[in-house]
């Protein structure tokens, strides 16, 4: 029997022997072995994720968290990207570190798996409103910042000093990583080209940007046709900066005819010469 075989044979029989037959003695032994084990060899993520979940049942919270801090790193290495997953891992430590009262790592942490896991899933799906609605408690602790669509803004704003229309240039501008995506963003897709055709497009999760948010903060919208009768509805604003080399017109996209608590699906910020 292989070295990573035998630890998953003794986290699944500390599993049963914990959580079916209820012998935490039993249990202790066989997680106490396993996590020897993984000092001397790496295994797959969801084999840290399990040990870190048993030793968080069996108190030892120091020993969990390590743990999951190991499942988050060796998942965030597997290709094909899994985003369900590696949101999951995220959301678990999230809640260990609310459970010790560290507020604002585990509002971080659970806003970042928020927005992993929604890369996995369809737009609007139910079960990222359950995790929301669960994660709640965590994420009032999340610090003050500015609202979603002021982080647009300041992005827009930023992007006006873009010349060339680069990829590097874009990122530059922007000054703040996109993976995971910003401001609240479940997706974010930077296109590179000469000016016109340079973009950031932004999709958003239900519920985290209405058309009245775009309307105060960027002024009265344009309604732009629809191309048919299953095209998003759009709207587009306009963002210039004094003597900057490029202007913004931003274009968000409705499922539904924009009322002002409508929520965005997406926004395109169109880097365009000044």
């Amino acid at each position: 029997m292989s070295e990573r075989a035998t630890v998953e044979t003794l986290v699944t029989e500390a599993r049963i022997q914990l959580r079916v037959k209820k012998d935490r003695v039993r249990a202790l032994e066989l997680v106490t072995a396993a996590d020897a084990m993984l000092a001397d060899t790496k295994v797959r993520a969801d084999i840290y994720a399990s040990v870190s979940s048993l030793w968080l049942d069996l108190g030892d919270e120091q020993r969990s968290e390590q743990r999951i801090v190991q499942a988050i790193e060796a998942e965030a290495q597997v290709t094909p990207a899994r985003p369900v997953i590696l949101g999951t891992h995220k959301l678990f430590y999230a809640k260990l570190l609310h459970a010790q009262q560290r507020f604002a790592d585990a509002a971080r942490h659970a806003s970042e798996g928020l927005a992993i896991y929604t890369q996995g899933v369809e737009p609007n799906h139910p079960e990222f409103a359950r995790l929301r609605a669960d994660l709640a408690p965590i994420l009032k602790h999340t610090p003050d910042r500015p609202s979603v669509a002021g982080a647009l803004r300041t992005a827009g704003e930023r992007l006006c000093a873009v010349v060339t229309g680069s990829e590097a240039e874009i990122h530059s501008a922007l000054g703040i990583p996109t993976t995971p995506p910003p401001s609240g963003a479940s997706e974010c897709l930077v296109t590179a080209g000469e000016l016109s055709r340079a973009s950031v497009e932004l999709r958003f999760p239900a519920g985290t940007l209405t058309r009245r948010e775009l309307d105060e903060t960027f002024g009265p919208a344009t309604v732009l046709p629809r191309t048919g009768p299953l095209a998003s509805h759009t709207l587009g604003y306009e963002l210039r900066v004094p003597g900057a080399p490029a202007r913004i017109n931003l274009y968000a996209r409705f499922a539904t005819t924009p009322e002002p608590a409508t929520s965005v699906t997406s926004v395109l910020l169109r880097i365009d010469p000044a």
